[in-house]
């Protein structure tokens, strides 16, 4: 163990003084220099060969300035707003730069909104015209046309689609018409681009709303400027540098900021390549073709991978006694990573082995080798991964620390364009979110609400006044609306959101992520959600993992009735979301969820235990209304749904 390092933000951040640029002009900047290098790679197959499954930069400004003018060439005046509403693909990004260096604004939507979203979204912005992904997405807009009186046009990103002449039209007809445009127009385009001043509005990504209708966040090219320049200082002095030799895997959805900002823009803005995953559920083996060096993750998907770890192990006695002999040895030459404020150095400089006694030293090497097969799953380039949107289990960071793979824990929102708050490469605290970091700058209100400012911090809300009134301070500090502890070393520990507190009928307060973070590496409960607001103890309602149980109880030769199982693949991979009456009766299934809650009560304070609890025989989705497209739960809508099941559990 060394000493510890006190983490002090500086007392000036560098990009304070610096001639910040907008987006168009990052962009124009990268495609000048790094020309020739590869700025997109993907799945040529999922796009009819365009590109040959890559874009260099000059390919990507071709393309982005086509759609751009053929956008111009319709009349696009600047800061009208142009909505995109799709899945993450290399499209997206085409779209979203075409939208910038066209002086307009881009509004996100999620491709799996229903109508009644799209509609209320479409219309508080007004946008003028949509880019969609598919047949799919586009009946969805034809389902409220009429209802949504801005709305002049929709692009269906595919090269070869034919549009109807008049309302909708192909991506590669868009292309075509800028093409022809900028034979006498490129003045206008350059004039365009250049005429974006930093106090344009960027973007305006709608919250997910988890209590009830989403909020159209403002964020100007001020925000993403000094967002990007902030970011770049916190990496390159933590040894975390983002340069165009690397290369990030996009997964994640781009109309929410996490991959938006710190995957695309941080990427657009270092000359970097980004891959582009052919669906969420072929992560592995696109990490094995793109060989990323940073990826932005959140915290299920570690816990999923873990579990199968776990499950995998399990099935062989043989490999799971080798590798608990490994993990052993991995934890005990963890500790020599360790400093004296509980944070690891992660960096991939610094040299473990050496620090080692022989002895140990030599038993590390050889778990080690049993690690590096763990880590080649990541590909063989891979440096570090960023954690986000939700708190990860100190214990499950640990687990990836022993394995030598470096999982990188911030904290931030919508409002503050990503990670305000962020673990250093160097100095990785689990259990804790970072300290101040990119250009921010933090502060704790008497109630313990974290206060931000610095870079990145948004406008207001669209058409929202009285919301940005009740958002900020007197002195203009957001109020993020997370209650959080910090520690001396400067590292924030996040306790939960304000409005998820539980306050029960006998006065106390319970947050429930305390809770929850207790199952994040249970093989039995997939989802729980607690409840207790002015009750007199705390409840769950439990979804169990079926897929495991499932396959459990055939190997097991344990009989169900398979007639009520309902599967998914909305995620991309093979979930099931229903299973039949009989299904959550299974003792073994009764024994195993009994087993978690107890031990997870045995960890927790009396009145934070869980007193009851229903196992559900459906899963939280967003097909079902009951998940954000950020996976995070409608606490009105499952109360609702709810309502009898949680009254019984009280009466």
């Amino acid at each position: 163990m060394h000493r510890g390092t006190q983490m002090n933000e500086p007392p000036k951040w560098k990009w304070t003084d610096m001639q910040l640029k907008t987006v168009p002009q990052y962009f124009k900047e990268t495609c000048d220099r790094f020309p020739e290098r590869d700025a997109q790679r993907f799945n040529p197959k999922l796009y009819k060969g365009d590109g040959g499954g890559s874009f260099t930069y000059a390919g990507l400004r071709e393309r982005v300035e086509r759609l751009a003018s053929g956008m111009l060439s319709l009349g696009l005046e600047a800061r009208e707003k142009v909505a995109i509403m799709s899945a993450s693909s290399p499209y997206w990004t085409h779209a979203d730069m075409a939208i910038s260096n066209s002086g307009a604004t881009s509004v996100t939507i999620y491709p799996t909104l229903s109508l009644g979203e799209v509609r209320y979204i479409i219309n508080d912005s007004k946008s003028r015209f949509v880019f969609v992904d598919n047949e799919s997405t586009l009946g969805v807009i034809r389902g409220g046309w009429d209802s949504m009186p801005s709305l002049e046009k929709v692009f269906v990103m595919d090269l070869d689609y034919r549009g109807d002449g008049a309302k909708v039209m192909g991506m590669g007809e868009l292309a075509a018409r800028g093409g022809e445009w900028m034979k006498t127009g490129r003045a206008g385009y350059e004039a365009r681009w250049k005429g974006v001043t930093l106090d344009d509005v960027f973007t305006i990504l709608y919250t997910s709303g988890t209590t009830g209708q989403g909020k159209g966040v403002i964020l100007t090219h001020w925000a993403a400027a000094s967002r990007m320049e902030g970011t770049s200082e916190f990496m390159d002095r933590h040894r975390m540098m983002v340069t165009e030799n690397d290369v990030t895997l996009c997964f994640l959805p781009l109309s929410h900021i996490f991959d938006r900002g710190s995957c695309q823009l941080l990427a657009l803005c270092k000359g970097a390549c980004i891959a582009y995953a052919d669906k969420p559920g072929t992560l592995l083996a696109d990490m094995q073709r793109y060989n990323p060096t940073w990826i932005n993750c959140v915290p299920r998907l570690y816990e999923k991978i873990y579990v199968t770890f776990q499950q995998q192990m399990s099935a062989s006695p043989v490999k799971k006694k080798l590798f608990d002999w490994a993990l052993g040895v991995g934890a005990k030459a963890l500790a020599y990573r360790k400093d004296a404020n509980g944070c690891y150095n992660m960096a991939l400089d610094f040299d473990l082995a050496s620090r080692l006694p022989a002895g140990l030293r030599l038993k590390f090497r050889v778990a080690d080798t049993l690690f590096a097969k763990v880590r080649a799953l990541f590909g063989n380039r891979f440096r570090l991964s960023f954690s986000a949107s939700a708190g990860i289990a100190p214990e499950l960071l640990v687990f990836y620390y022993t394995l030598g793979l470096a999982v990188v824990e911030g904290y931030g929102s919508t409002e503050s364009f990503n990670a305000c708050v962020l673990n250093p490469l160097t100095a990785c605290k689990p259990g804790y979110m970072g300290v101040n970091a990119n250009g921010s700058y933090t502060r704790v209100a008497p109630d313990g609400e974290l206060e931000i400012s610095g870079a990145g911090l948004f406008k207001g809300y669209l058409n929202k006044p009285e919301e940005d009134a009740a958002s900020f301070t007197a002195d203009g500090w957001f109020m993020t609306g997370d209650l959080v502890r910090q520690d001396a070393a400067g590292y924030f520990k996040i306790v939960d959101r304000k409005k998820a507190i539980i306050c029960t009928a006998v006065g106390k307060n319970i947050a429930p992520a305390k809770i929850e973070n207790l199952f994040s590496t249970s093989t039995a409960v997939e989802q729980i959600f607690l409840v207790g607001d002015e009750r007199n103890f705390i409840t769950a309602l439990i979804v169990p993992n079926f897929n495991y149980f499932i396959d459990t109880f055939k190997k097991a030769n344990i009989p169900f009735d398979d007639s009520g199982i309902e599967w998914s693949t909305a995620s991309g991979a093979r979930i099931c979301v229903r299973v039949g009456d009989d299904f959550v009766s299974v003792p073994l299934l009764v024994e195993a969820i009994a087993r978690d809650v107890k031990e997870a009560n045995g960890q927790l304070e009396g009145f934070e235990h869980i007193k009851k609890y229903t196992v559900l025989k459906s899963r939280f989705t967003e097909a079902n209304g009951q998940l954000t497209p950020t996976q995070k739960a409608k606490k009105r809508v499952i109360l609702e749904a709810y309502k009898d099941v949680i009254d019984g559990m009280y009466s």
